[in-house]
């Protein structure tokens, strides 16, 4: 527990989140099924000094979100694998591992099984937007003002900044797929030059073919060889087996949900896609990320064997496809949309995997490992539609609107992300030629809250729906 500690207290991204997770399942443990439910000046006078000081930063929709009955279970146990991960980040942290930043294409199972410590270059800042007022702000100020513009990727300033002031812990290698951007691949250039850190990159190819996905393999071998050249570390394949079991076993949940929101009504809460975009990124790092799918899949199981949605009993279902992202800095959203407009989120283009596609990995040895690792990184949300012909998005997603029953679509736009913008109009017209349905499209950030004030982005969504109704 000291050695835990010493990394908890030195990097304040990582004890922040922490903290949140320790305040999200106190308020659950509580019984309280509403904030006004909440005795806050007791809790407040049982917490850590750190702890107090966090409160009165939380939002409090994500906090009205987190005790209704539909998102509790499944939010208690997302936060209980996040700690567990923080955890053993921070024991690996103070046994002097080497720090491996990698881009969320790429999931931890072959950086565990090198004894590195894998760390979610975008994650940490993702859960401070969600669950804090101005989250991440500061962060990406504090980059810009190293002269990176405004209409860079937030998801990238955010961890620089973080880094520059020592909130989280330098990289000694960073692992960068070629997809989706070049915003992101720059960010990871000017962090290597900034820290110092060294850059393995993964080619992408444009096709997504047989010969397309050799070159691919190829490229992830490379990468295993240039980080056990670069650490002097070694891949365990009985590790590895081990990681990418438990992320085998983490994916057959996620694909029973998919399946279970093809249902009507919706079973699954929308606030979850959030959750579990983070649980992808984080797949095969721990059981108790396995107990969470797990949750959300039995929960909204049940719900659907009852004949069961998440919106109000008597308002009518939307079921809608967000068509590109979510807006991390906006947790609560998905909630408030269902219980005001009856809205049912179904997919997303950052929560998608198509499971006839991706499947599972064969464990039988290294190399059927590594290939299957890369056949779901080909297929990962923006690793598959970032960065290529325009034909397989519009696909994707006018197949999901039909075999999901959708009534509706949004394109919730992340104002850096150009290559899904140029597609968006195309999109639109194919999901209401080809699907019947109509869609809206707004602009936001990922993680900037001032970019589209929640105030603003309520108003544009309440404007749409409301014509729904």
């Amino acid at each position: 527990m000291e050695a835990r500690q010493g990394a908890l207290t030195r990097y304040d991204h990582i004890r922040r989140v922490d903290a949140l997770c320790d305040l999200f399942q106190t308020a659950i443990a509580t019984g309280a099924s509403s904030p006004a439910e909440l005795d806050i000046p007791m809790l407040m006078g049982l917490l850590p000094e750190y702890h107090a000081s966090i409160v009165p930063q939380i939002y409090p929709e994500v906090l009205e979100a987190i005790l209704k009955p539909k998102n509790r279970g499944a939010t208690l146990a997302h936060m209980g694998a996040v700690k567990r991960y923080l955890g053993d980040l921070c024991a690996a942290l103070d046994r002097g591992q080497p720090v491996i930043c990698n881009f969320a294409v790429t999931t931890p199972e072959i950086f565990l099984a090198m004894d590195l410590v894998p760390l979610c270059y975008e994650l940490l800042p993702i859960y401070l937007a969600g669950g804090l007022i101005g989250g991440v702000d500061q962060d990406i100020d504090l980059t810009e003002d190293e002269g990176i513009p405004s209409h860079v990727c937030s998801a990238q300033k955010a961890p620089n900044g973080a880094l520059m002031s020592g909130k989280m812990p330098l990289p000694d290698i960073m692992v960068k797929t070629t997809v989706p951007c070049n915003s992101s691949n720059m960010m990871y250039q000017w962090a290597q030059q900034r820290f110092g850190a060294k850059v393995v990159v993964v080619d992408c190819p444009y096709y997504s073919n047989k010969r397309a996905f050799s070159y691919y393999v190829q490229e992830w071998k490379n990468m295993v060889r240039s980080i056990e050249q670069l650490t002097g570390r070694k891949l365990d394949e009985d590790r590895l087996r081990h990681h990418v079991e438990l992320g085998n076993e983490q994916l057959k949940y996620y694909y029973g949900l998919q399946e279970l929101r093809r249902r009507l009504p919706n079973p699954d809460p929308g606030m979850h896609r959030s959750l579990d975009i983070a649980a992808l990124y984080l797949c095969g790092a721990n059981q108790e990320m396995v107990d969470y799918s797990k949750t959300c899949y039995e929960e909204a199981r049940a719900r659907a064997d009852s004949g069961l949605g998440v919106i109000p009993a008597g308002m009518k279902e939307i079921r809608t496809v967000w068509t590109w992202g979510i807006t991390p800095h906006m947790l609560y959203l998905p909630d408030w949309l269902e219980d005001r407009f009856g809205m049912s989120f179904l997919e997303c283009g950052l929560s998608y995997l198509p499971s006839e596609v991706v499947g599972y990995v064969d464990t039988k040895n290294v190399d059927t490992m590594i290939e299957g690792l890369a056949l779901r990184a080909f297929n990962m949300p923006m690793g598959r539609t970032g960065m290529t012909h325009a034909d397989l998005m519009i696909e994707d997603f006018v197949k999901i609107a039909k075999s999901y029953h959708a009534d509706a679509a949004v394109f919730s736009g992340h104002m850096a992300c150009k290559h899904s913008w140029a597609v968006a109009k195309m999109l639109g017209d194919a999901l209401q030629e080809r699907a019947g349905i109509p869609s809206f499209k707004w602009e936001t950030d990922l993680l900037d809250t001032r970019y589209t004030p929640h105030s603003s982005a309520k108003a544009q969504l309440a404007e749409f729906f409301e014509t729904l109704m």
